[in-house]
């Protein structure tokens, strides 16, 4: 995964997110985040679901969602019958101490 075949990470050892943008998603500790992800040197405009838990100490988010690796450059083809799909499914955990 790691080769110029896929991700390249030689070439971009990066990824990042911009945040432009949390909404409520309509159910309690629940938001859509919208922003830029780079990857493989390309920068899409993508939107995820998080769920967001605040406590005295800190801030917990969860996420699990979907990206087409083809959109971003990640255009291996593979081989028949192998495992490699166009999506691409991304899981944040994130913990942060309140007021950081």
């Amino acid at each position: 995964m790691k080769s110029p075949d896929f991700f390249d990470v030689g070439q971009f050892p990066k990824a990042t997110f911009t945040s432009t943008g949390i909404a409520p998603a309509g159910t309690p500790n629940t938001f859509t985040v919208t922003g830029n992800l780079t990857l493989h040197g390309v920068t899409k405009a993508i939107s995820f679901p998080t769920s967001v838990v605040l406590t005295d100490r800190d801030l917990k988010a969860n996420s699990e969602f979907s990206i087409n690796r083809k959109d971003f450059g990640l255009v291996y083809p593979g081989m028949p019958d192998d495992l490699i799909r166009d999506e691409v499914v991304i899981k944040l955990t994130i913990s942060a101490p309140k007021g950081a």
